[in-house]
């Protein structure tokens, strides 16, 4: 498939779903049979273009080309979830953040750019497994990063390891090291942000230092905008913009919402076998009887769409 330099040169089958990608019910798994699970490239153009990261980067939209198609082809199209149409999905629901007037009020142009890099990388060469697996196996990865955090570092470090291996896709290149060194402090920081250990610290942090101090004042008073402009809370509201983003698909729409809950679960329950293969504690003892549930009852009603059938049973059970 030969993907496009610009954005002028998109297939009009591609083009035409990517018009409809501002709307929070945006199909990404259409996009994804479209651009023959290259998902990633064409709505990372498409709306790293609407933010003007090239040029805020001061790189050429051919090096931004080659930079998604590098990212994208190290994410793993065999995993059920944890592929390049989970990142497309998460830089979309970071966009739609990044759109409203609050968030614009807070954040400045390098936080609104890191935020998309972050998004688009933070899954990168995720391998279908946990960190609770990968330290239980005693994996290499496990090994390097001391079993903390580790899928979440291997992201962040490969993401740049990549991005400077090749000076064709090195879309950081023209940046004053200063500016650099925040912009990839910032990508870090929210990439590390999603690891689940460590959800309820950041809920807290966010609730106590922001939602709080803003409920609290009253509505005449301009408090609220320095609260939320603070370094320290601008780096808090861009841990919970991508937290939220990565968690978001129970909130799409409910066809969005089941095919994301199969997908999920297929994954698990690898795991789970494979947990059980190799003499493993099982990290989800319990989750994979539901899990399992949901898996079937999803196969189910898959079936019954394909088969068109609208009742809540196939012809032959009706007897």
């Amino acid at each position: 498939m030969v993907v496009p330099i610009t954005l002028n040169d998109i297939p009009p089958q591609i083009a035409q779903l990517l018009d409809m990608e501002e709307q929070w019910d945006f199909n990404i798994f259409e996009l994804e049979t479209a651009t023959h699970k290259r998902p990633l490239t064409y709505l990372g153009l498409k709306i790293f273009a609407q933010f003007r990261v090239c040029e805020f980067l001061s790189c050429s939209e051919a090096s931004l080309r080659s930079w998604l198609q590098v990212i994208e082809a190290n994410y793993h199209a065999s995993n059920s979830y944890h592929n390049s149409t989970h990142a497309a999905d998460v830089l979309h629901a970071t966009a739609h953040f990044l759109r409203k007037e609050r968030v614009k009020g807070s954040l400045d142009q390098l936080d609104e750019v890191a935020a998309l890099i972050a998004a688009t990388v933070h899954d990168v060469d995720h391998p279908g497994r946990t960190n609770s697996f990968l330290c239980n196996a005693g994996s290499e990865l496990a090994i390097l990063y001391n079993d903390t955090a580790v899928l979440e570092s291997h992201h962040a470090a490969l993401a740049f390891q990549l991005t400077g291996r090749d000076n064709k896709c090195n879309i950081f290149k023209n940046m004053e090291r200063t500016q650099f060194r925040a912009l990839r402090q910032s990508i870090i920081d929210m990439v590390l942000a999603t690891e689940m250990t460590r959800h309820f610290e950041h809920v807290s942090k966010f609730v106590n230092s922001i939602n709080k101090p803003i409920a609290s004042e009253s509505s005449d008073c301009d408090c609220p905008a320095s609260i939320k402009n603070s370094p320290e809370n601008r780096l808090l509201i861009k841990r919970m913009l991508i937290k939220c983003a990565d968690v978001a698909n129970p909130c799409r729409p409910l066809e969005l919402c089941i095919e994301w809950a199969g997908r999920i679960s297929e994954e698990y329950f690898a795991q789970t076998d494979e947990e059980k293969r190799q003499g493993l504690p099982v990290v989800m003892p319990v989750l994979p009887n539901l899990i399992q549930h949901l898996a079937e009852n999803y196969k189910y009603w898959k079936t019954l769409d394909e088969m068109k059938f609208k009742g809540l049973r196939p012809p032959q059970d009706l007897s």
